[in-house]
């Protein structure tokens, strides 16, 4: 159940905001809402990939948290310029996995 809330934002930023919405017949508390979302899963996105850049979560918590496939994380490392944390011995680690037919 959606929950009100009240925040405060710059006239010329709302009266954009209203602009915008009226031109594209467009609800603006629905657009607000969408907007929210997108802005935040953008955000949770940045600083989950900053916490696996910096050690903090593996690329599994990320993935998880995320509901990324492990392609779906490379792509995204790829397209923010960061690197997969890799050590060499997770590299030697990874020698006594089973081997796929």
């Amino acid at each position: 159940m959606a929950k009100p809330t009240t925040i405060r934002l710059p006239e010329d930023l709302l009266n954009d905001i209203d602009q915008f919405v009226q031109e594209a017949k467009l609800d603006r508390s629905a657009y607000l809402r969408e907007i929210l979302r997108k802005g935040f899963s953008l955000d949770k996105q940045e600083r989950l990939l900053r916490k696996y850049a910096s050690g903090e979560l593996s690329q599994m918590e990320v993935c998880k948290a995320l509901e990324w496939n492990p392609w779906q994380f490379l792509s995204h490392l790829k397209a923010k310029n960061l690197h997969l944390n890799v050590e060499l011995e997770d590299f030697l680690d990874s020698s006594e996995l089973p081997r796929l037919p």
